[in-house]
């Protein structure tokens, strides 16, 4: 019988353990035990991915050889490498079955048999129930260490700022950037003092060859510099569970293609905000200025925009129904080119 074998970890510190040479092995000696025919092409291996998502390169490519019937079953360690979450397992389990492909786990000793496929629910329901008390154990740890000053998540990427991690028992800590600093005052000043817009700034930052944040990209962005200039660790205040997920209005992507639902974000009651000290790069006045000037140029922008489609009646006012979201026009001219047309 011609087989594949399919292998997963989810976090690279697994991958660096060598967790995923420990299961091919198993997978390997367990196939030459039934004396079934293996080809290299037919080992898919996903590291440091997790079992949540069902858009895994390894897993993409095993489903298309399925499709073409290159196999006839697929040798895997146990149910939660396939998927962590039990309706992604049956999703993929009966796609196979449709397609006459095996799915044959080591430790599912009763293979097909009912007393198999309740095994395999149970393994798939109690995967999914271990992965909802790690991310809890997680939140709650880290939320006490937040508390104590030694979770420091905001100084991981915060431009201005070099994040030391813990060594020889030390907390972790947290240094201003001199030259990114001086950056961050120059953005304030420039908008406060002299009323400058983000895209201004934006344009002198890339004229002076300023390295941006991540230092890849080229080119600095309006939002990044946008960012800076709402961000309140500046002041030396920092905050920390802030936000919470919940289920976005809308959606842009099929809830299929999705790890978790809850793919939008919403404010906390204030009183569960964890906050801590920063190294103030900037006055609070300063700052506080600076959202006021915001406004300003959001006002002012309004006014002044002039749109390359021309003008239409109800512009920014029009909303969807449905979601909520703004609504813009489609310009095009007739074919005979004396007409303007909006949609």
């Amino acid at each position: 019988m011609q087989v594949a074998l399919y292998a997963r970890v989810s976090t690279p510190n697994q991958q660096q353990e060598g967790t995923i040479a420990s299961q091919i092995h198993s997978l390997h000696l367990y196939i030459q035990q039934q004396g079934w025919s293996l080809l290299p092409t037919h080992e898919y291996i996903d590291e440091g991915v997790s079992g949540t998502r069902l858009d895994r390169p390894a897993l993409d490519r095993l489903r298309d050889c399925a499709q073409r019937g290159e196999f006839d079953a697929v040798v895997v360690l146990s149910p939660d490498r396939l998927a962590r979450n039990y309706a992604h397992q049956w999703v993929l389990i009966e796609e196979f079955e449709k397609l006459q492909v095996q799915w044959i786990f080591l430790q599912n000793p009763f293979g097909d048999t009912p007393q198999g496929k309740l095994l395999t629910q149970m393994q798939g329901m109690m995967a999914e129930y271990e992965r909802a008390q790690i991310q809890e154990r997680t939140r709650r740890g880290r939320l006490e260490k937040a508390r104590r000053g030694e979770f420091i998540p905001w100084a991981f990427s915060c431009y201005g700022y070099r994040y030391l991690p813990k060594r020889h028992g030390c907390a972790p800590q947290v240094t201003i950037n001199r030259e990114e600093a001086e950056v961050v005052r120059q953005l304030y000043r420039g908008l406060v003092e002299e009323q400058v817009s983000c895209r201004q700034l934006t344009k002198r930052l890339n004229e002076a060859r300023t390295p941006t944040p991540s230092g890849k990209p080229p080119v600095w962005h309006c939002a990044t510099v946008r960012n800076i200039l709402t961000n309140r660790v500046y002041t030396g205040q920092a905050r920390y569970n802030y936000r919470q997920p919940v289920l976005p209005k809308y959606r842009k992507t099929e809830e299929t293609k999705l790890s978790a639902l809850k793919t939008g974000r919403s404010y906390r009651p204030p009183q569960e905000w964890v906050w801590s000290e920063a190294p103030a790069i900037i006055p609070v006045e300063l700052f506080e200025k600076a959202q006021l000037q915001l406004q300003r140029n959001a006002e002012v922008a309004r006014k002044m925009y002039q749109p390359t489609s021309r003008r239409y009646l109800l512009r920014t006012l029009v909303k969807c129904g449905e979601c909520g979201l703004g609504m813009v026009a489609a310009h095009q001219r007739s074919v005979c080119r004396k007409y303007d047309y909006l949609y």
